[in-house]
């Protein structure tokens, strides 16, 4: 934000030029975005209101031997798909009003005499910023949804009242996974009552999937409880501090605001680096909740994916204006209504390369196959199916009285990541909400 703040001084107003904005916004200072980051991070950027993804599944096959005159043998390109995205649109917006700036701002003294004019520099970079950030963590949670079920679900809402209330949107999702999600690893037993010999084995299983995939996971990424459970397994702990064993090391290390790393262990052979993620969002609602959702635990590998972008066009001067970047800050001006307006726009279509490259289990439980298939990436609704589950009437979900009887049907139906923590009441609405959602894609 310094940068922004430095060109407002040589300015001596606000700034109203789009491209020097995203120059200026470009330097503000990071935002915690580790999956983004680390396994999805950002690529092209694309003159169009498309985005091109390309995927593929990196597959094993060995070549054949073949006579000399023959001059080869044609091998197929297994699992390559290229897809043009209508890229999701995330603008927020914040106003700035006279009123506000009449006001001191947070930290100013009461005896400053600063007038609006001199706040009006420090409101707007203070604006800019908020949205900056509240963008980064769109697209953060974005990535997660990827890792956690291989889809994103995006809500398209008009005005901040429908975004707060959850109602009237249209729902479109990205989806990388044709039939059922085929990244998802059930432990054989419950995760907490495990010995570390265990515990260890199932590590090797979800590794040696991933091989036999073509892929070589290297992170063990996981939730403060998954991690609270290793960490404090005396027996686990021992196995990789063996003297004169070279079986990994143990060493929480502090990376940036809300990851840690534990250390690297050697499974059999295979290395990986464990990182604990316990970063947290506030969602439209108004609560607090996880990017990674409690007992996540997935085998990943740094640049797994990449994230790229479409253009944003609007009107500006009189005239459409277009621009492609992966964040576009822009000042509108209200003369009539006696405000300005800080608006950031962006487009983003994080995506992976090889649609089963990670594995991701939940120490919770799992849910049962889900039955449902849809396109890529989608407006329409899809056709109803035969083969979808029976969903209970509202009385009949109200007339529960056990959490844990609502969050068994919730994950029957295909809703998971609901808690124990949350009220009875909370749970049933939830559910109540999933299933209008779901019956209004199938049309009934």
């Amino acid at each position: 934000m310094n940068n922004l703040n430095t060109l407002y001084k040589e300015k001596k107003t606000l700034v109203h030029e789009t491209y020097k904005l995203i120059n200026a916004i470009k330097k503000m200072y990071p935002v915690v975005e580790f999956l983004h980051n680390r396994y999805f991070p950002d690529g092209k950027v694309y003159y169009s209101e498309k985005a091109l993804i390309e995927t593929k599944k990196k597959g094993r096959k060995v070549a054949p031997f073949v006579v000399p005159v023959v001059g080869g043998i044609a091998m197929e390109n297994e699992g390559y798909r290229a897809d043009e995205i209508d890229a999701p649109y995330i603008a927020p917006k914040m106003p700035i009003t006279a009123a506000e700036l009449s006001k001191k701002a947070f930290g100013e003294s009461p005896e400053s005499g600063r007038t609006p004019a001199q706040r009006e520099n420090e409101v707007q970079s203070e604006h800019m910023d908020n949205l900056r950030c509240s963008v980064c963590r769109r697209i953060e949670l974005m990535c997660s949804e990827i890792i956690t079920t291989g889809r994103v679900m995006m809500k398209h809402f008009s005005t901040a009242e429908d975004a707060a209330d959850d109602v009237n949107y249209t729902l479109k999702q990205l989806q990388f996974y044709e039939g059922e999600f085929g990244n998802r690893y059930v432990f054989q037993k419950d995760f907490a009552s495990m010995k570390a010999s265990e515990k260890i084995l199932e590590f090797y299983k979800m590794a040696v999937i991933l091989k036999k995939r073509g892929i070589r996971a290297t992170d063990m990424v996981m939730t403060s409880d998954v991690s609270m459970l290793l960490m404090s397994d005396i027996e686990f702990l021992e196995f990789y501090n063996k003297a004169k064993v070279e079986t990994g090391d143990i060493k929480p290390e502090e990376m940036p605001e809300g990851v840690v790393c534990n250390g690297r262990i050697n499974i059999n052979g295979v290395v990986m680096t464990m990182f604990t993620y316990d970063e947290s969002y506030e969602d439209l609602d108004g609560e607090a909740k996880e990017i990674f959702p409690k007992g996540t635990l997935a085998f990943l590998h740094p640049g797994l994916g990449e994230t790229v972008y479409a253009q944003v066009t609007f009107v500006e001067k009189g005239r459409f204006a277009t621009y492609a970047d992966k964040i576009i800050p822009r000042l509108v001006m209200d003369e009539k209504n006696n405000m300005a307006e800080v608006q950031v726009f962006s487009r983003p279509v994080p995506y992976p390369y090889d649609w089963e490259g990670w594995l991701v289990s939940n120490i919770y439980g799992e849910p049962q196959a889900e039955t449902e298939s849809y396109s890529l990436f989608m407006e329409e609704e899809p056709e109803a199916r035969e083969d979808l589950p029976v969903f209970k009437t509202e009385a009949e979900i109200n007339s529960m009285t056990r959490k844990a009887d609502v969050i068994t049907y919730a994950e029957l139906i295909g809703l998971n990541g609901l808690s124990e923590e949350q009220k009875l009441d909370e749970l049933k609405a939830c559910v109540l909400n999933f299933q209008e959602e779901i019956q209004d894609m199938q049309g009934e």
